[in-house]
Protein backbone atom coordinates (compact mmCIF):
# COMPACT_ATOMS: atom_id res chain seq x y z
CA UNK A 1 0.00 0.00 0.00
CA UNK A 2 1.67 3.18 -1.18
CA UNK A 3 0.61 5.68 1.45
CA UNK A 4 3.86 7.53 0.66
CA UNK A 5 2.42 8.69 -2.66
CA UNK A 6 -0.65 9.97 -0.85
CA UNK A 7 1.36 12.16 1.48
CA UNK A 8 3.75 13.45 -1.17
CA UNK A 9 0.94 14.29 -3.57
CA UNK A 10 -0.84 16.10 -0.77
CA UNK A 11 2.28 18.02 0.21
CA UNK A 12 2.75 19.12 -3.39
CA UNK A 13 -0.88 20.15 -3.65
CA UNK A 14 -1.89 21.49 -0.28
CA UNK A 15 0.80 22.63 2.14
CA UNK A 16 -1.29 25.49 3.41
CA UNK A 17 -0.22 27.15 6.64
CA UNK A 18 1.10 30.48 5.43
CA UNK A 19 1.09 34.33 4.20
CA UNK A 20 -0.21 37.62 5.46
CA UNK A 21 1.13 40.88 6.68
CA UNK A 22 4.44 40.78 8.45
CA UNK A 23 5.67 44.24 9.22
CA UNK A 24 4.57 45.62 5.86
CA UNK A 25 4.89 49.30 5.10
CA UNK A 26 5.79 51.55 2.24
CA UNK A 27 9.19 50.82 0.73
CA UNK A 28 10.91 51.33 -2.63
CA UNK A 29 9.32 49.23 -5.36
CA UNK A 30 10.20 48.54 -8.98
CA UNK A 31 9.09 51.21 -11.47
CA UNK A 32 5.40 50.98 -12.32
CA UNK A 33 6.27 50.78 -15.99
CA UNK A 34 8.31 47.64 -15.33
CA UNK A 35 5.37 45.99 -13.56
CA UNK A 36 2.76 46.90 -16.14
CA UNK A 37 5.02 45.58 -18.90
CA UNK A 38 4.72 42.05 -17.50
CA UNK A 39 2.16 40.20 -19.59
CA UNK A 40 -0.22 38.21 -17.40
CA UNK A 41 -1.12 34.79 -18.77
CA UNK A 42 -4.83 33.94 -19.22
CA UNK A 43 -5.91 31.85 -16.21
CA UNK A 44 -5.79 28.10 -16.82
CA UNK A 45 -8.83 25.99 -15.93
CA UNK A 46 -8.32 24.55 -12.45
CA UNK A 47 -5.49 26.93 -11.51
CA UNK A 48 -6.07 28.68 -8.19
CA UNK A 49 -4.45 32.13 -8.08
CA UNK A 50 -4.48 34.71 -5.32
CA UNK A 51 -4.75 38.22 -6.78
CA UNK A 52 -1.60 40.27 -6.40
CA UNK A 53 -1.48 43.07 -3.84
CA UNK A 54 0.67 46.22 -3.68
CA UNK A 55 2.26 45.28 -0.35
CA UNK A 56 5.97 45.79 0.17
CA UNK A 57 8.30 44.65 2.94
CA UNK A 58 10.31 47.14 4.95
CA UNK A 59 13.99 46.95 4.08
CA UNK A 60 15.97 46.54 7.30
CA UNK A 61 19.48 45.29 7.97
CA UNK A 62 18.13 42.58 10.27
CA UNK A 63 15.91 41.24 7.50
CA UNK A 64 18.72 41.36 4.95
CA UNK A 65 20.96 39.31 7.23
CA UNK A 66 18.23 36.81 8.10
CA UNK A 67 17.28 36.53 4.43
CA UNK A 68 20.90 35.88 3.45
CA UNK A 69 21.18 33.20 6.14
CA UNK A 70 18.07 31.42 4.87
CA UNK A 71 18.67 31.81 1.12
CA UNK A 72 22.30 30.75 1.22
CA UNK A 73 21.64 28.08 3.86
CA UNK A 74 18.64 25.87 4.52
CA UNK A 75 16.59 27.11 1.51
CA UNK A 76 19.49 26.47 -0.90
CA UNK A 77 18.40 29.26 -3.25
CA UNK A 78 21.97 29.94 -4.35
CA UNK A 79 22.59 26.29 -5.25
CA UNK A 80 19.45 26.01 -7.40
CA UNK A 81 19.53 29.44 -9.04
CA UNK A 82 23.24 29.46 -9.93
CA UNK A 83 25.67 27.62 -12.15
CA UNK A 84 27.87 25.52 -9.86
CA UNK A 85 31.59 24.79 -9.82
CA UNK A 86 31.61 20.98 -9.79
CA UNK A 87 35.39 20.93 -9.58
CA UNK A 88 35.31 22.34 -6.02
CA UNK A 89 34.37 20.43 -2.82
CA UNK A 90 30.62 20.73 -2.36
CA UNK A 91 30.23 22.33 -5.82
CA UNK A 92 29.57 25.88 -4.57
CA UNK A 93 27.93 28.46 -6.87
CA UNK A 94 30.17 30.09 -9.46
CA UNK A 95 30.90 33.34 -7.63
CA UNK A 96 30.50 35.65 -10.59
CA UNK A 97 27.10 34.09 -11.42
CA UNK A 98 25.61 33.53 -7.96
CA UNK A 99 21.79 33.79 -8.08
CA UNK A 100 21.93 34.67 -11.79
CA UNK A 101 19.86 31.64 -12.82
CA UNK A 102 20.48 28.15 -14.16
CA UNK A 103 19.09 25.95 -16.93
CA UNK A 104 18.26 22.65 -15.22
CA UNK A 105 17.00 20.72 -18.18
CA UNK A 106 16.52 21.35 -21.90
CA UNK A 107 15.33 18.20 -23.64
CA UNK A 108 12.60 17.90 -26.25
CA UNK A 109 9.43 19.64 -25.11
CA UNK A 110 10.76 20.19 -21.59
CA UNK A 111 12.91 23.08 -20.48
CA UNK A 112 13.30 23.80 -16.75
CA UNK A 113 14.95 27.08 -15.84
CA UNK A 114 15.66 28.52 -12.40
CA UNK A 115 15.36 32.26 -13.13
CA UNK A 116 17.80 35.03 -12.42
CA UNK A 117 17.07 36.28 -8.88
CA UNK A 118 19.30 39.34 -9.00
CA UNK A 119 17.91 42.87 -9.25
CA UNK A 120 18.52 43.22 -12.99
CA UNK A 121 15.27 44.63 -14.41
CA UNK A 122 15.50 43.07 -17.87
CA UNK A 123 16.79 39.57 -17.09
CA UNK A 124 16.25 39.22 -13.33
CA UNK A 125 13.51 40.02 -10.81
CA UNK A 126 14.19 43.76 -10.62
CA UNK A 127 10.87 44.38 -12.36
CA UNK A 128 8.84 42.15 -10.07
CA UNK A 129 6.85 43.47 -7.14
CA UNK A 130 7.39 42.13 -3.62
CA UNK A 131 4.10 40.28 -3.79
CA UNK A 132 5.04 38.67 -7.11
CA UNK A 133 8.08 37.22 -5.35
CA UNK A 134 6.05 36.22 -2.29
CA UNK A 135 3.43 34.45 -4.40
CA UNK A 136 6.04 32.63 -6.48
CA UNK A 137 8.06 31.47 -3.46
CA UNK A 138 5.22 30.15 -1.32
CA UNK A 139 2.28 29.63 -3.64
CA UNK A 140 3.80 28.31 -6.88
CA UNK A 141 2.51 31.06 -9.20
CA UNK A 142 4.96 32.91 -11.43
CA UNK A 143 5.02 36.70 -11.69
CA UNK A 144 3.02 36.43 -14.93
CA UNK A 145 0.40 33.99 -13.62
CA UNK A 146 1.85 30.64 -14.76
CA UNK A 147 1.93 27.60 -12.44
CA UNK A 148 5.50 26.83 -11.43
CA UNK A 149 6.98 23.38 -11.91
CA UNK A 150 7.44 21.54 -8.56
CA UNK A 151 11.19 21.67 -9.22
CA UNK A 152 10.67 24.98 -7.45
CA UNK A 153 10.03 23.81 -3.87
CA UNK A 154 7.02 26.00 -3.16
CA UNK A 155 5.20 23.19 -1.26
CA UNK A 156 8.04 23.25 1.29
CA UNK A 157 8.54 27.01 1.11
CA UNK A 158 4.82 27.47 1.82
CA UNK A 159 5.74 26.69 5.41
CA UNK A 160 8.08 29.69 5.67
CA UNK A 161 6.92 32.02 8.41
CA UNK A 162 5.68 35.42 7.31
CA UNK A 163 8.73 37.13 8.78
CA UNK A 164 11.17 34.71 7.16
CA UNK A 165 9.44 35.22 3.80
CA UNK A 166 9.80 38.98 4.17
CA UNK A 167 13.47 38.56 5.08
CA UNK A 168 14.21 36.42 2.01
CA UNK A 169 12.56 38.97 -0.29
CA UNK A 170 14.39 41.89 1.31
CA UNK A 171 17.66 40.00 0.81
CA UNK A 172 16.91 39.22 -2.85
CA UNK A 173 16.19 42.91 -3.40
CA UNK A 174 19.69 43.71 -2.16
CA UNK A 175 21.49 41.49 -4.69
CA UNK A 176 23.54 43.43 -7.25
CA UNK A 177 22.18 43.19 -10.77
CA UNK A 178 23.73 40.54 -13.00
CA UNK A 179 22.64 40.58 -16.62
CA UNK A 180 22.04 36.99 -17.67
CA UNK A 181 19.45 36.40 -20.41
CA UNK A 182 17.88 32.95 -20.00
CA UNK A 183 15.26 31.04 -21.97
CA UNK A 184 11.82 30.59 -20.43
CA UNK A 185 10.70 27.39 -18.79
CA UNK A 186 8.79 25.31 -21.33
CA UNK A 187 6.41 22.48 -20.46
CA UNK A 188 4.18 20.30 -22.58
CA UNK A 189 0.42 20.63 -22.27
CA UNK A 190 0.35 17.26 -20.51
CA UNK A 191 2.95 18.42 -17.97
CA UNK A 192 1.00 21.62 -17.30
CA UNK A 193 -2.19 19.64 -16.70
CA UNK A 194 -0.38 17.44 -14.16
CA UNK A 195 0.74 20.42 -12.09
CA UNK A 196 -2.08 22.92 -12.60
CA UNK A 197 -3.96 21.78 -9.48
CA UNK A 198 -0.98 21.93 -7.16
CA UNK A 199 -0.51 25.65 -6.39
CA UNK A 200 -2.58 26.69 -3.40
CA UNK A 201 -3.36 30.33 -2.52
CA UNK A 202 -2.19 31.23 0.97
CA UNK A 203 -4.44 33.56 2.91
CA UNK A 204 -3.70 32.83 6.59
CA UNK A 205 -0.72 34.01 8.64
CA UNK A 206 2.16 31.67 9.42
CA UNK A 207 4.16 32.01 12.61
CA UNK A 208 6.89 29.42 12.09
CA UNK A 209 7.95 26.85 14.71
CA UNK A 210 5.41 25.98 17.42
CA UNK A 211 7.96 27.03 20.05
CA UNK A 212 11.69 27.72 20.31
CA UNK A 213 12.67 24.24 21.46
CA UNK A 214 15.39 22.48 19.42
CA UNK A 215 12.87 19.83 18.35
CA UNK A 216 10.33 22.30 16.95
CA UNK A 217 12.99 24.46 15.33
CA UNK A 218 14.48 21.34 13.74
CA UNK A 219 11.04 20.29 12.51
CA UNK A 220 10.65 23.72 10.87
CA UNK A 221 14.10 23.61 9.27
CA UNK A 222 13.54 20.10 7.89
CA UNK A 223 10.21 21.21 6.41
CA UNK A 224 11.39 24.39 4.66
CA UNK A 225 14.62 22.66 3.57
CA UNK A 226 12.61 19.80 1.98
CA UNK A 227 14.84 17.20 3.69
CA UNK A 228 12.02 14.66 3.49
CA UNK A 229 11.50 15.40 -0.20
CA UNK A 230 15.06 14.42 -1.11
CA UNK A 231 15.64 11.68 1.45
CA UNK A 232 12.35 9.81 1.01
CA UNK A 233 11.79 7.30 -1.78
CA UNK A 234 8.42 8.22 -3.25
CA UNK A 235 8.10 5.81 -6.16
CA UNK A 236 9.70 2.39 -6.42
CA UNK A 237 8.94 -1.31 -6.17
CA UNK A 238 9.00 -0.87 -2.39
CA UNK A 239 8.90 2.24 -0.24
CA UNK A 240 11.27 1.93 2.74
CA UNK A 241 9.79 4.87 4.64
CA UNK A 242 10.20 8.56 5.40
CA UNK A 243 13.80 9.81 5.48
CA UNK A 244 15.07 6.26 4.72
CA UNK A 245 16.78 7.30 1.48
CA UNK A 246 16.83 5.72 -1.94
CA UNK A 247 15.40 8.66 -3.90
CA UNK A 248 17.16 9.01 -7.28
CA UNK A 249 18.37 12.60 -7.77
CA UNK A 250 19.88 14.04 -10.96
CA UNK A 251 21.47 17.36 -11.86
CA UNK A 252 23.83 18.49 -14.60
CA UNK A 253 24.43 14.93 -15.75
CA UNK A 254 25.17 13.65 -12.24
CA UNK A 255 23.07 10.96 -10.56
CA UNK A 256 22.97 9.77 -6.95
CA UNK A 257 20.65 8.05 -4.48
CA UNK A 258 19.79 9.96 -1.32
CA UNK A 259 21.01 8.37 1.89
CA UNK A 260 19.23 7.18 5.03
CA UNK A 261 18.61 9.92 7.62
CA UNK A 262 16.70 7.81 10.14
CA UNK A 263 18.22 7.02 13.58
CA UNK A 264 19.43 3.55 12.54
CA UNK A 265 22.90 2.03 12.26
CA UNK A 266 22.57 2.35 8.46
CA UNK A 267 21.50 6.00 8.79
CA UNK A 268 22.26 8.68 11.39
CA UNK A 269 23.20 6.70 14.48
CA UNK A 270 25.78 9.30 15.53
CA UNK A 271 25.50 12.23 17.92
CA UNK A 272 24.90 15.90 17.24
CA UNK A 273 28.62 16.76 17.33
CA UNK A 274 29.33 14.32 14.50
CA UNK A 275 26.31 15.61 12.56
CA UNK A 276 27.54 19.20 12.81
CA UNK A 277 31.01 18.16 11.66
CA UNK A 278 29.58 16.25 8.69
CA UNK A 279 27.53 19.24 7.58
CA UNK A 280 30.48 21.59 7.98
CA UNK A 281 32.95 19.51 5.94
CA UNK A 282 30.92 17.01 3.91
CA UNK A 283 33.00 14.21 5.48
CA UNK A 284 36.14 16.13 4.52
CA UNK A 285 34.75 16.54 1.01
CA UNK A 286 33.80 12.89 0.47
CA UNK A 287 30.05 13.56 0.59
CA UNK A 288 28.70 13.94 -2.93
CA UNK A 289 28.12 17.63 -3.77
CA UNK A 290 24.54 16.81 -4.80
CA UNK A 291 23.97 16.68 -1.05
CA UNK A 292 23.84 20.45 -0.41
CA UNK A 293 26.31 20.54 2.46
CA UNK A 294 27.85 23.53 0.68
CA UNK A 295 24.71 25.39 1.77
CA UNK A 296 24.05 23.66 5.09
CA UNK A 297 27.57 24.38 6.34
CA UNK A 298 26.44 28.00 6.70
CA UNK A 299 23.87 27.05 9.37
CA UNK A 300 24.69 27.80 12.99
CA UNK A 301 25.66 24.99 15.34
CA UNK A 302 22.40 25.64 17.17
CA UNK A 303 20.30 25.09 14.03
CA UNK A 304 22.27 22.02 12.92
CA UNK A 305 21.80 20.48 16.37
CA UNK A 306 18.08 21.26 16.17
CA UNK A 307 17.86 19.53 12.78
CA UNK A 308 19.63 16.50 14.24
CA UNK A 309 17.23 16.47 17.21
CA UNK A 310 14.21 16.31 14.90
CA UNK A 311 15.65 13.58 12.66
CA UNK A 312 16.32 11.47 15.75
CA UNK A 313 12.55 11.39 16.42
CA UNK A 314 11.78 9.65 13.12
CA UNK A 315 11.14 5.91 12.83
CA UNK A 316 14.43 3.96 12.34
CA UNK A 317 14.71 2.04 9.06
CA UNK A 318 17.42 -0.45 8.04
CA UNK A 319 18.49 0.75 4.59
CA UNK A 320 22.20 1.05 3.82
CA UNK A 321 23.07 3.30 0.86
CA UNK A 322 26.41 4.55 -0.47
CA UNK A 323 27.20 6.54 -3.59
CA UNK A 324 30.85 5.46 -3.41
CA UNK A 325 30.19 1.70 -3.72
CA UNK A 326 29.16 0.00 -7.00
CA UNK A 327 25.39 -0.43 -7.46
CA UNK A 328 23.84 -3.76 -6.44
CA UNK A 329 20.21 -4.82 -6.10
CA UNK A 330 18.51 -3.87 -2.85
CA UNK A 331 15.76 -6.03 -1.38
CA UNK A 332 14.47 -3.12 0.72
CA UNK A 333 13.68 -0.70 -2.15
CA UNK A 334 13.97 -2.89 -5.26
CA UNK A 335 16.59 -0.62 -6.86
CA UNK A 336 20.28 -1.01 -7.65
CA UNK A 337 22.42 1.31 -5.52
CA UNK A 338 25.65 1.21 -3.55
CA UNK A 339 25.52 -1.32 -0.65
CA UNK A 340 22.17 -2.58 -1.94
CA UNK A 341 23.20 -6.23 -1.61
CA UNK A 342 23.72 -6.00 2.15
CA UNK A 343 20.12 -4.95 2.81
CA UNK A 344 17.53 -7.53 3.76
CA UNK A 345 13.78 -7.24 3.89
CA UNK A 346 12.69 -8.12 7.42
CA UNK A 347 9.11 -8.00 8.62
CA UNK A 348 8.72 -6.77 12.20
CA UNK A 349 7.85 -9.59 14.61
CA UNK A 350 5.34 -7.47 16.44
CA UNK A 351 4.12 -7.80 20.01
CA UNK A 352 0.91 -9.17 21.50
CA UNK A 353 -1.86 -6.62 21.98
CA UNK A 354 -5.19 -7.49 23.67
CA UNK A 355 -8.01 -7.78 21.18
CA UNK A 356 -10.09 -5.38 23.28
CA UNK A 357 -7.42 -2.74 22.69
CA UNK A 358 -7.36 -3.48 18.97
CA UNK A 359 -11.14 -3.04 18.80
CA UNK A 360 -10.76 0.42 20.32
CA UNK A 361 -8.78 1.45 17.24
CA UNK A 362 -11.33 0.35 14.65
CA UNK A 363 -12.88 3.34 12.92
CA UNK A 364 -12.58 5.96 10.20
CA UNK A 365 -9.95 8.69 10.45
CA UNK A 366 -9.42 11.75 8.27
CA UNK A 367 -7.19 14.79 7.78
CA UNK A 368 -8.70 17.52 5.59
CA UNK A 369 -5.36 19.19 4.88
CA UNK A 370 -4.27 16.21 2.79
CA UNK A 371 -7.72 14.98 1.76
CA UNK A 372 -6.81 11.62 3.29
CA UNK A 373 -9.32 9.20 4.79
CA UNK A 374 -8.07 6.03 6.50
CA UNK A 375 -10.26 3.08 7.51
CA UNK A 376 -8.97 0.83 10.28
CA UNK A 377 -10.56 -2.63 10.40
CA UNK A 378 -10.06 -5.75 12.51
CA UNK A 379 -10.06 -9.24 11.01
CA UNK A 380 -8.85 -12.49 12.60
CA UNK A 381 -7.16 -10.66 15.43
CA UNK A 382 -5.18 -8.28 13.20
CA UNK A 383 -5.65 -4.63 12.34
CA UNK A 384 -5.64 -3.46 8.72
CA UNK A 385 -5.50 0.01 7.17
CA UNK A 386 -7.24 0.92 3.94
CA UNK A 387 -7.11 4.20 2.03
CA UNK A 388 -8.93 5.25 -1.16
CA UNK A 389 -8.73 2.52 -3.80
CA UNK A 390 -5.69 0.81 -2.31
CA UNK A 391 -5.90 -2.72 -0.89
CA UNK A 392 -5.80 -3.13 2.90
CA UNK A 393 -2.37 -3.28 4.55
CA UNK A 394 -1.75 -5.25 7.72
CA UNK A 395 -0.66 -3.25 10.76
CA UNK A 396 2.02 -4.92 12.85
CA UNK A 397 2.00 -3.81 16.51
CA UNK A 398 5.34 -2.49 17.75
CA UNK A 399 3.76 -1.67 21.11
CA UNK A 400 0.23 -1.13 22.41
CA UNK A 401 -0.24 2.07 20.38
CA UNK A 402 2.35 2.04 17.56
CA UNK A 403 1.86 -0.08 14.41
CA UNK A 404 4.18 -0.62 11.44
CA UNK A 405 2.57 -0.54 8.00
CA UNK A 406 3.96 -2.17 4.86
CA UNK A 407 4.37 0.46 2.13
CA UNK A 408 3.77 3.38 4.47
CA UNK A 409 5.97 6.38 5.04
CA UNK A 410 6.02 5.65 8.75
CA UNK A 411 4.21 3.82 11.52
CA UNK A 412 0.77 4.75 12.80
CA UNK A 413 0.30 5.71 16.46
CA UNK A 414 -3.20 5.69 17.94
CA UNK A 415 -3.92 8.56 20.30
CA UNK A 416 -6.34 8.70 23.22
CA UNK A 417 -8.07 11.79 24.53
CA UNK A 418 -8.19 12.76 28.19
CA UNK A 419 -11.32 10.65 28.67
CA UNK A 420 -9.50 7.55 27.40
CA UNK A 421 -11.30 7.32 24.06
CA UNK A 422 -9.27 6.93 20.86
CA UNK A 423 -9.67 10.26 19.06
CA UNK A 424 -6.94 10.22 16.38
CA UNK A 425 -4.23 8.27 14.63
CA UNK A 426 -0.88 9.90 13.92
CA UNK A 427 1.15 8.95 10.84
CA UNK A 428 4.76 9.41 12.00
CA UNK A 429 6.32 10.00 8.59
CA UNK A 430 7.98 13.10 7.08
CA UNK A 431 6.21 14.95 9.86
CA UNK A 432 3.49 13.92 12.30
CA UNK A 433 0.23 13.88 10.32
CA UNK A 434 -2.80 13.75 12.65
CA UNK A 435 -5.97 12.09 11.33
CA UNK A 436 -8.99 12.77 13.53
CA UNK A 437 -11.41 9.94 14.25
CA UNK A 438 -14.77 10.35 12.56
CA UNK A 439 -16.78 7.36 13.76
CA UNK A 440 -16.60 3.68 14.63
CA UNK A 441 -17.17 1.09 11.91
CA UNK A 442 -18.08 -2.55 12.08
CA UNK A 443 -15.13 -4.87 11.60
CA UNK A 444 -15.10 -8.38 10.26
CA UNK A 445 -15.28 -11.13 12.93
Amino acid sequence: MRFALRVRTALLAACVVVVAACGERAAPVPPKAALTAIAQQPPLPGLRIRPLTDRTFERTQARRERGRYLAEGILQCALCHSDRDWGQPGAPPVQSRTMAGHVWKDEGATRLVAPNLTSDVETGVGGWSDDMLARAIREGISHDGRPLHPQMWYPSFSQLSDEDLASVIVYLRSLPAIRNPLPRTQLSEEQVQRIVGRPMPITAPVSGPADDSPLERGRYLAAIGDCGGCHTLWEAERLPGAFAGGNAISRDGKNIYSTNLTPHATGIDYDADAFVQLMRTGKQGLTHPMMPWAAFRHLTDEDLRALHAFLQTRHPVAHAISNLAPPTMCAVCGQAHGLGNINQRVKPKGVAVPEATLRDYVGTYRVERYDWTLRITLAHGRLHAESADEPPAELVPLDDTLFAMEGGLGPLRFRRAADGRVDAVVSEDVDDVVLARLDAITSAP
